[in-house]
């Protein structure tokens, strides 16, 4: 690569051509294929890996390539090289959507609800557009039990175009939690009508049957 690098001087061309490998790797269907081509000495995910390590070191404020690093570095199993990624990408100035909800997702998981919707919340400030902020918003109101929060924000993730196969699945899932048998059995109904394939949808109303008011939703069909 050293010969490459002295040729491209630009970073995003460097992390297109770098992440270009790795998409095809991905497409192959292997989680380290092979993969070689006569300007690059990148033969592998490892090699991939190092490589956008060193653009994070060459170009520490790019945020395409802070971005890039937290995602390969999570999927290689490494969440504190991850999560210090996203961290040094969410402390520079502007709006970071993208990088709040991966970063959420990780706090989510180590049950730190708190910090996850922190992030969120100061990221909605700045991009009060970003459907997708409030869907994740509320996925953590929904784990903390506030469900009338939860409701708003899909409410508003709807607004802002958000598929409503998504938003039926999770107010299907506040239904759910508060017992509101019936209104979860046809949130999941309409989640399957608008995507017929939604294993996810299927699997909670097959689970609610056993309820008589979903049954009764059910044959309503």
């Amino acid at each position: 690569m050293s010969d490459h690098r002295s040729r491209v001087a630009d970073p995003n061309e460097r992390l297109d051509q770098v992440m270009a490998l790795y998409l095809e790797k991905d497409r192959n269907g292997d989680s380290c294929h092979e993969i070689k081509r006569a300007y690059s000495a990148i033969h592998d995910c490892e090699r991939i890996q190092r490589e956008v390590e060193r653009l994070v070191v060459e170009f520490p404020n790019n945020e395409r390539i802070l971005m890039a690093n937290a995602v390969l570095q999570l999927e290689a199993g490494k969440r504190d090289k991850a999560q210090l990624s996203l961290d040094q990408l969410l402390s520079m100035p502007g709006a970071h959507p993208e990088a709040a909800i991966l970063r959420s997702q990780l706090a989510v998981q180590e049950g730190n609800t708190a910090r996850a919707r922190k992030l969120l919340q100061q990221q909605i400030v700045l991009r009060p557009d970003y459907a997708e902020l409030r869907e994740t918003l509320a996925a953590v109101y929904y784990l903390e039990g506030k469900y009338a929060q939860a409701r708003n924000a899909l409410s508003a993730a709807g607004r802002l175009g958000a598929s409503g196969w998504r938003i039926a699945y999770h107010e299907g899932l506040i239904r759910e939690a508060t017992q509101d048998w019936e209104g979860a059995c046809q949130m999941y109904i309409s989640a399957t009508d608008q995507k017929p394939d939604f294993v996810q949808a299927m699997s909670r109303l097959v689970g609610l049957t056993e309820h008589q008011e979903c049954r009764r939703v059910a044959d309503r069909r």
